[in-house]
């Protein structure tokens, strides 16, 4: 049997599924909820905060509960940590480098502009990185970000981490990633960079990710190796 507050979140959800409430649109207050599902405002606290953790809303102090500018047909109900490829390694206790292949400024365009959700011809940063860990190289990752979220960012700063870097020059965390998996095989510079052989695929995962204010921070297309990657997703009843 579900409890009260899941019944609220699920309710919400659909609400936003279907469209009732729309991307930037204010959710009732908390007091509203309230009347409206017959419950307390720790049930609709705790509602609100599952939603946030499944970025499908975001809170902003002050102002109340907002929709995610996110196609919400999208966003899995399986929601993975989201956390740095360095961060990820030291957890394992493992030592993590990231070589920077490119940094570029260029215009938005096409599905860079389409994915950020900003209008073509936006400048963003362009970077290309391999990462590896323990000396072996596991991932090429190709990244977007607006400048005008990290308008001083340097190839040293996404050296190290870029959600450290974000953390610290805006104060804000990342909330949230939206992400899409599947296996397609590499380019021939990918597979030099990675050393695979002709015939192993790589994981694609294409990502979105948001900061704690709900701004779309960055979008990354990580082109990973398959042979010793495992992907796990944890269901709860």
């Amino acid at each position: 049997m579900m409890l009260k507050y899941e019944l609220v979140t699920q309710d919400i959800e659909q609400k936003i599924r279907d469209g009732d409430y729309q991307p930037h649109e204010q959710l009732p207050v908390a007091d509203d909820l309230c009347r409206i599902y017959g419950v307390s405002r720790i049930t609709i606290r705790r509602a609100l905060d599952l939603l946030v953790e499944k970025g499908l809303v975001v809170k902003r102090r002050g102002s109340g509960t907002f929709v995610k500018d996110v196609d919400a047909l999208t966003v899995a109900n399986d929601q993975i940590g989201v956390h740095g490829y360095s961060e990820i390694a030291r957890s394992k206790g493992a030592t993590a480098k990231t070589e920077v292949k490119s940094f570029d400024i260029i215009e938005a365009t096409g599905r860079v502009a389409e994915r950020l959700r900003i209008p073509e011809g936006t400048f963003v940063y362009r970077i290309v990185r391999v990462r590896s860990v323990d000396g072996k190289r596991g991932l090429v990752s190709y990244t977007w970000v607006p400048i005008s979220i990290l308008p001083d960012l340097s190839p040293d700063d996404v050296q190290v981490s870029l959600y450290q870097t974000v953390a610290k020059e805006t104060g804000l965390t990342v909330a949230s990633a939206h992400r899409s998996l599947r296996a397609v095989m590499p380019s021939a510079e990918e597979r030099e960079a990675l050393d695979l052989p002709d015939d192993v695929p790589v994981l694609e995962i294409d990502q979105v990710v948001y900061l704690r204010d709900g701004r779309l921070f960055e979008y990354s297309i990580l082109h990973r190796d398959t042979r010793d990657y495992c992907f796990e997703v944890v269901t709860t009843a």
